[in-house]
């Protein structure tokens, strides 16, 4: 019996059996983060927290890719500064 090969690339906002071009999935968003600069840290609990890898730390702040965040709310639950409020999407970004 010839064993099957399954390969998994994992890039941000979803995962995909074989390559293929990333679906940016922010476009639906009802609410989006916003990290208050002044309150950040640089901790990366965010980043560690965020689902679809949608939040790196640049210079020790957190930034976050619209294009592939839907708006869940776990990095604001998560943050222990409170630095990250939901605020209503307005125009689709």
């Amino acid at each position: 019996m010839k064993e099957k090969v399954i390969k998994v690339e994992l890039v941000p906002g979803s995962w995909s059996s074989t390559p293929q071009m990333v679906q940016k999935t922010g476009s639906w968003r009802t609410l989006k983060p916003v990290v208050d600069m002044e309150k950040c840290v640089g901790c990366g609990v965010c980043d560690s927290f965020c689902p679809e890898a949608a939040i790196n730390m640049v210079e020790r702040k957190a930034v976050i890719n619209y294009d592939y965040c839907k708006g869940c709310g776990v990095c604001a639950n998560e943050c222990p500064q409170e630095a990250i409020e939901m605020i209503p999407e307005v125009g689709g970004k």
